[in-house]
């Protein structure tokens, strides 16, 4: 009956639902506050919380990358992912996106929509079009890339024949390109196959995880050849699609690799 927001009612608003995160906490009191600074103009009784109100802190999240030793069993896995008699080339589609996705860091959504015209073996490129925020940009790939690549295209038009400049690069046994579902399926499937536990101490292993593994992975060899860092992380950040690196430090952690190659260097 009565209209104003008072502490009571925003506290029984922000208390934990189930086993959500305090990051879901912290948005749902961020919206409450915007909501009664509004309300507040016409009603100065309404109760505005503190942005520490309730104790909510929310806790940066950090991807879980693969080691160095997981990487390897990973590929090797994609290599060995089976295909169906409903999809008879599931293996080399999907493997070939899953390694590609390790291999140059992008993002799932970017990699399922590579048309043929965007992989540019001869020039050994990808060329990824209008993605995140519209841009586009150019991703060289190395040599053994670009092998996988030519086999999975080889394979491709052996069972579907050849192929529009169009057509998607990976595509389902409906001749459009995979749903992000069915990828994320033959993740889950290569991680069984490479023996990479999907949990581990209460950090799940996603598909987006992925992208920080490429980059922390070549963070670490650059380690390792000594590479100045001052002078080649821009050009990571450029090569994932970032505007400027402080995006790409999101991805960057200290794994017990880098720490090792730290330690050594000092």
């Amino acid at each position: 009956d009565d209209p104003v927001i008072t502490l009571e009612i925003a506290r029984a608003f922000v208390a934990r639902r189930g086993q959500e995160s305090e990051t879901t906490r912290e948005h749902r009191a961020s919206l409450l506050r915007v909501v009664t600074r509004f309300l507040a103009l016409e009603d100065p009784r309404t109760a505005v919380p503190g942005p520490r109100w309730c104790g909510i802190h929310r806790r940066p999240f950090v991807p879980r990358v693969l080691s160095l030793e997981e990487a390897q069993r990973f590929l090797r896995a994609c290599d060995a992912l089976p295909s169906s008699p409903l999809s008879p080339v599931r293996g080399p589609v999907l493997g070939s996106l899953l390694a590609v996705l390790f291999l140059t860091g992008l993002r799932a959504g970017e990699g399922l929509r590579l048309c043929d015209r965007d992989v540019d073996l001869a020039e050994a490129v990808l060329h990824v079009r209008d993605t995140k925020f519209g841009k586009s940009r150019l991703v060289p790939v190395a040599a053994d890339l670009t092998t996988r690549l030519s086999a999975c295209r080889a394979q491709v038009v052996r069972q579907f024949g050849a192929r529009a400049p169009d057509a998607p690069f990976f595509p389902a046994p409906t001749h459009q390109a995979y749903s992000l579902t069915a990828l994320h399926a033959a993740f889950h499937h290569v991680l069984y196959l490479a023996d990479i536990p999907r949990r581990r101490e209460g950090r799940a292993l996603r598909l987006h995880d992925l992208r920080p593994s490429f980059a922390v992975t070549r963070l670490t060899l650059w380690y390792r050849q000594r590479v100045d860092l001052d002078v080649i992380l821009p050009a990571l950040a450029i090569y994932l699609g970032h505007v400027g690196l402080a995006s790409s430090q999101r991805y960057l952690q200290a794994t017990p690799e880098i720490f090792t190659e730290v330690t050594g260097r000092l």
